[in-house]
């Protein structure tokens, strides 16, 4: 029977049979033909053999690629590409740096300020973060919608009647903070505008305390305060404790709370009682201490 007498189905039946023939693939020394290795293989064996060892050098090319320095020449525009993703990422850090160059520079002019001795008032309604300025925004409608205001005075009557609300720099109340006394003595000078701290009275060389845990970040002596001491704490607070005859810690020291930091005694009687002048400021505001401490 020829071939083109036959069927369809035959013809598939018979490519199948050739698929599957199996060939002989000797290897023979060349000089006494005597048969050194032989293999018994189908075309469909060697289909199957060609496309693994096929996959098997993609993935080893695909693996070279991808995990080595290859790639940089390889893949076209892969250095622009990453390059890129280096800017987004650098944007992002420059942007977070300038925010925290803002505050800084914001928390060094008040200390500046204390230092001095002049009068801190203008920060007293500064916001803690320095905002970007105006003529940035000026497009921006600030104004709070309806819908707004009613959230928010829904949330400010809830908070009022919930004890375990906290709020105020990393979510603390100042009302929930112990604060140790600085010395124990008699208030001659109180908390008011233009006069930022309190004066307690009280018998030359008593110990003065730190009020919180925290870092002492400035000793020294000036004219106006003799040695003063100022120590940061946690939840941007810090308190200043000047008029003192000698300091117990230095600039970079640890303190806890309650723990001797001076002495007291301005060094100049003759101006006024020896006396404690302690401010604490709270986000670059000050703040009342006789409010929360007993002297």
């Amino acid at each position: 029977m020829s071939k083109s007498n036959l069927t369809r189905k035959q013809k598939r039946v018979l490519r199948r049979q050739k698929l599957r023939t199996k060939y002989r693939l000797s290897i023979m020394n060349e000089k006494t033909f005597a048969e050194a290795f032989y293999m018994r293989l189908s075309i469909y064996n060697v289909f199957l053999i060609v496309a693994t060892l096929s996959l098997i050098l993609i993935l080893i090319v695909y693996l070279v690629i991808a995990y080595t320095p290859l790639k940089e020449y390889v893949i076209p525009n892969y250095p622009e590409l990453e390059e890129r993703e280096k800017i987004e990422k650098n944007a992002e850090l420059v942007d977070s740096l300038e925010y925290q160059m803002k505050l800084y520079t914001q928390k060094m002019q008040v200390l500046q300020t204390i230092l001095n001795g002049d009068d801190p008032s203008e920060y007293a309604g500064m916001d803690s973060i320095i905002t970007t300025s105006v003529e940035n925004y000026a497009n921006l409608n600030f104004s709070p919608s309806t819908e707004d205001s009613l959230f928010r005075l829904e949330i400010q009557e809830s908070e009022a009647l919930n004890v375990n609300f906290q709020a105020g720099a990393g979510g603390v109340r100042i009302e929930n903070l112990f604060f140790y006394p600085p010395v124990i003595g008699e208030v001659s000078t109180q908390f008011r505008t233009g006069h930022y701290g309190t004066d307690v009275s009280a018998p030359v060389n008593s110990i003065i305390h730190s009020v919180l845990d925290g870092t002492v970040i400035f000793d020294g002596w000036t004219v106006e305060t003799d040695y003063m001491i100022i120590i940061q704490h946690t939840n941007d607070f810090i308190s200043v404790y000047k008029h003192n005859a000698k300091l117990l810690k230095k600039a970079g020291d640890k303190v806890i709370a309650g723990e001797g930091i001076a002495l007291l005694g301005n060094l100049d009687y003759s101006v006024s009682e020896p006396h404690l002048h302690f401010e604490l400021w709270h986000e670059g505001k000050p703040v009342n201490s006789e409010n929360y401490i007993v002297y």
